[in-house]
């Protein structure tokens, strides 16, 4: 008879827990060529410890236990392979997925802090008016967005769930978002005060070299390559309208016309913080002299 082992023994040569053997046992994945009569002890060959060793390379794979006693049941090669090459797909998805959470946090991280940037700046200025508008070239990106008639709009009610989707389409889908949320207004400038059918848009910036491997690639469009006055709101979102009109006061008392839709880029937003005094909204009005 060949050498039996004890629990003990394979154990510690095969760096694995008693308790996991036994659960092992239990579920039959691993079980003892021998057992004693009396004692009812569980003793194990040589070739099981290569088996267990077998184990413990797939667990660390990441394989599930289901997978693991198909492998172990069926020591075909090319059904290994199959099983390894799934395994590997796996992997691949789920770094893919996991670089999208990294590249939302990288994101957030950037507009939170700058947003902060925003505040402190704006607690310093003595002309808390136009001290903060300024003329700015947007650059033409890639915008994925989700655009809908919302009747009998009104501004406060900006709706956090399409935000919230547009956030888990990028991070599903690997997607990384250069910028915050862009609510953009199809509709001449002030009408999102009006409480009248409002063209509402809710997008973020997207890198241009996803556009064509994106799963969404159709709600992919260009936005931006204009320049546009712009403005920071800071605190409650139901009194942006002031910082709208002080805008469009500046544009016209500067020679120049708004000449395309209005868009609010929320730096610091109610899905960051609740705290309605730490919310930062970026006003854009594209221009054009008159």
């Amino acid at each position: 008879m060949s050498k039996k082992y004890s629990i003990g023994k394979v154990s510690k040569e095969c760096n694995t827990s008693i308790k996991t053997l036994r659960y092992y046992d239990k579920i039959g994945l691993f079980k003892p060529e021998y057992r004693g009569s009396e004692s009812n002890y569980r003793y194990y060959s040589k070739e099981q410890m290569t088996i267990l060793l077998i184990i413990r390379r797939l667990r660390a794979l990441g394989f599930s236990i289901q997978e693991i006693k198909e492998i172990t049941l069926d020591p075909n090669l090319e059904t290994l392979k199959q099983k390894i090459k799934k395994r590997y797909d796996d992997i691949t998805s789920e770094i893919h997925l996991l670089e999208g959470k990294k590249a939302a946090c990288e994101s957030t991280l950037a507009r939170i802090s700058l947003g902060d940037i925003i505040i402190a700046n704006h607690n310093q200025s003595q002309d808390k008016n136009f001290s903060d508008i300024q003329v700015e070239n947007i650059p033409l990106n890639y915008m994925l967005y989700s655009r809908e008639i919302m009747k009998q709009y009104r501004n406060v009610d900006v709706s956090l769930q399409r935000w919230a989707d547009i956030y888990e389409t990028c991070t599903s889908y690997g997607i990384y978002m250069k910028s915050p949320i862009i609510v953009t207004f199809h509709t001449p400038p002030l009408n999102q005060f009006l409480m009248n059918d409002c063209d509402v848009e809710f997008g973020v910036i997207v890198e241009s070299n996803q556009v064509l491997t994106s799963k969404v690639a159709n709600k992919i469009r260009q936005w931006g390559g204009v320049a546009a006055a712009t403005i920071h709101h800071i605190g409650r979102y139901e009194e942006i309208i002031n910082s709208h009109v002080l805008l469009l006061q500046w544009i016209h008392q500067n020679g120049y016309t708004v000449c395309g839709p209005v868009s609010e880029q929320f730096l610091i937003s109610p899905l960051d913080t609740i705290n309605e005094n730490n919310h930062v909204v970026k006003i854009l009005m594209p221009i054009k002299k008159v």
